[in-house]
C-alpha cells in the first residue's frame, strides 16, 4: 500500500456537515415478499414427481382428489 493511498480519517467539519441517521429502525426488505401471493406454506415436490403431473394445478387437483377419496373412506 503506498503512503498516498492510506485513508484519513474524516475531519471534524466534514463529520458536522454529515446528518445523523439512525439505522435502528430500519426495516430489511425481503426480496421474495412479492412471489409469496397468497400462500402461507410452501411444500417442496421431488423433480420427478413435478414432471408426472406437470404443473402445481394438477398437483393440487390430485391432493384434493386424495383427501376426498381418504375422508369417504374413514366414514
Amino acid at each position: 500500500m503506498k503512503s498516498e493511498d492510506v485513508l484519513e480519517e474524516p475531519s471534524e467539519e466534514s463529520l458536522a456537515e454529515m446528518p445523523e441517521v439512525d439505522f435502528s429502525k430500519a426495516i430489511r426488505p425481503n426480496r421474495y415478499a412479492n412471489l409469496r401471493g397468497a400462500f402461507k406454506h410452501a411444500v417442496f415436490v421431488e423433480p420427478a414427481i413435478f414432471a408426472h403431473f406437470g404443473s402445481e394445478e394438477r398437483i393440487n387437483e390430485s391432493l384434493h382428489l386424495l383427501v376426498e377419496l381418504a375422508q369417504k373412506r374413514s366414514t
